[in-house]
């Protein structure tokens, strides 16, 4: 499994968090899936326009969840580097994982080398660097 720091900054809140890289989790734009309590720190849960989208779970589940476009920059954090903002929409869920789909893992310019050992780069350190998951 894939886990990576990442920064959630919306309007003058921010958290920082641990966030598994979904090879599953697919899409149009980059999105992230926060459980309820980051969305609540982030007061996501408190604008009252909401939207609702129907997304299938990787069993073939449809669900409905709230849907906040365009509402997040997410951040990759390193120790040695800061990669972002990239300007993503989020669905709150009833999970205690924070999610990332593939449009966002490509934004963020991650490359995962090898799934199974969490072993990653960015894009351009191909060949130069080796991260391993937290």
């Amino acid at each position: 499994m894939l886990r990576l720091k990442i920064r959630l900054v919306r309007e003058n809140r921010t958290v920082e968090t641990l966030a598994i890289a979904n090879s599953g989790f697919i899409g149009t734009e980059p999105e992230v899936m926060l459980p309820i309590h980051i969305a609540e720190e982030l007061t996501l849960t408190h604008l009252s326009v909401v939207e609702y989208r129907r997304r299938a779970l990787a069993d073939g589940t449809i669900i409905s969840l709230p849907t906040y476009t365009n509402a997040l920059d997410v951040y990759a954090v390193t120790e040695d580097r800061v990669v972002g903002p990239i300007r993503t929409t989020a669905y709150v869920t009833t999970s205690r994982h924070v999610l990332l789909n593939d449009k966002l893992l490509g934004k963020l310019g991650i490359v995962c080398l090898d799934f199974g050992e969490g072993i990653w780069c960015f894009r351009d350190e191909l060949g130069k660097k080796v991260r391993y998951t937290l």
